[in-house]
């Protein structure tokens, strides 16, 4: 058995009184704001150590209409289990013929009775019995921005939120600050642009650096934006009718926001509010604590082509990464099935991950607190949430000996 998490929820009780100079429990448009905490309590956890249960690591997670939950994995074919966590099989297989998933897998989730899988060449939409119905497959250059598109998410109009791969001008796309957001069709053709998508640290990317070295590298900034869809930090709905985002943030200490959009899949502006936060700055202890990761990892791999000894690499990793003034507000993004929003703070390297949850209004409801378990090195959540709801939860974690476990967990929100 993996490991159990501490975990507490509690109430923005404060968050809301400031804003609405209200005292004690109050009431939103959702749902009543607590004093004492929520709880989470697992109601069900799949994974094992061996056997048919076994897992490795959960990309995905989607739940069928007839409630059977469906697991997509990076090494292992989509399994499948009942709602009560027994084992119901699996589905496809590495490759590139009918009914076999390409690498890398992406995606996958439901559109009314059909299952689509997206991965490194196109979308694949699957009958409930795991044949394959249908396959969209297509590239679209984008020079300037240093990558390529190809088909994602399915929309309910028959478009897609385009899956992102980078190319040999990555540098190009990693630097970037920001970048868009689009809608194609299934013929490969942009049909519009949803927003223009703020990277933040974004130009924190290490920079090739081959005239001063002998050789170049480029990865992300290790505190940089999840890869979300199209390879921006932007959550969709499980529906796919909407996605939420982090517009311009603005840091200043005495009125620092950011704000908290929702646009609708034909580009309608659902939501933007600017929700106020605390600046935190990123002490010399964090950055040096970054400095060596980025050491670790030149020393692990750096540029194929690098012949240079390990400690010459790691003095390099150490040299090229900088540092904004202050942490990104939000670490990720997950958008609930029912119309709230997870927002996942910038609580690195403190010994809790805070997930806010927000409302359809973009108003503070609560907040969890996840306090294990703990690695003060790994900028990656404690809890990984696959799907949210106000009332659930279904989220990752690894247990003993690193082994995957998915789990659902009931969100009581009841005021004690």
């Amino acid at each position: 058995m993996t490991r159990l998490l501490r975990i507490r929820a509690v109430a923005a009780v404060a968050a809301v009184a400031a804003a609405g100079g209200l005292c004690g429990p109050a009431r939103t448009a959702a749902q009543e704001v607590c004093d004492g905490p929520w709880e989470l309590e697992e109601t069900l956890r799949l994974g094992s150590v061996d056997g048919d249960g076994m897992l490795t690591y959960v990309r995905d997670l989607a739940i069928g209409p007839d409630g059977r939950v469906y697991l997509l994995q990076s090494w292992d074919p989509i399994r499948v289990f009942w709602p009560d966590g027994r084992p119901a099989g699996t589905i496809g297989r590495e490759g590139q013929g009918p009914g076999e998933f390409p690498r890398p897998l992406r995606n996958l989730g439901w559109l009314a009775d059909t299952l689509w899988v997206s991965h490194g060449l196109g979308t694949q939409f699957l009958a409930t019995d795991g044949s394959e119905l249908d396959r969209v497959s297509f590239v679209i250059g984008l020079p300037a921005e240093g990558s390529t598109l190809r088909p994602g998410r399915p929309l309910p109009d028959g478009t897609f939120l385009p899956y992102r791969m980078v190319n040999q001008d990555s540098d190009r796309f990693l630097k970037a600050d920001r970048a868009a957001l689009r809608r194609v069709s299934a013929a490969g053709e942009i049909i519009d642009t949803l927003a223009i998508v703020e990277r933040h640290l974004g130009s924190y990317a290490l920079e090739h650096e081959t005239d001063r070295y002998g050789w170049g590298v480029m990865t992300e900034h290790p505190l940089g934006p999840w890869w979300g869809e199209s390879g921006l930090p932007v959550a969709a709905t499980p529906d796919g009718s909407a996605v939420v985002l982090i517009g311009e943030v603005r840091d200043d200490r005495e009125d620092a926001s950011f704000d908290l959009l929702r646009i609708r899949f034909n580009g309608d502006t659902l939501l933007r509010r600017a929700v106020p936060y605390k600046p935190r700055p990123i002490t010399r202890a964090e950055q040096s604590l970054q400095r060596e990761r980025m050491a670790d990892r030149l020393a692990r791999g750096g540029s194929p082509w690098d012949t240079s000894d390990p400690e010459r690499k790691r003095r390099i990793g150490r040299e090229l990464i900088s540092f904004p003034e202050y942490y990104p507000p939000v670490r990720r993004i997950v958008a609930g099935g029912d119309g709230s929003m997870w927002l996942l703070r910038e609580a690195w390297p403190d010994p809790a991950d805070v997930w806010e949850i927000y409302d359809e209004d973009g108003r503070l409801e609560g907040s969890v607190r996840i306090e294990e378990p703990a690695d003060p090195e790994n900028w990656d959540p404690r809890l990984r949430i696959l799907r949210a709801s106000r009332t659930e939860i279904w989220a990752t974690t690894r247990g003993a000996f690193d082994v995957p476990y998915v789990h659902r967990y009931r969100v009581d929100r009841a005021c004690r």
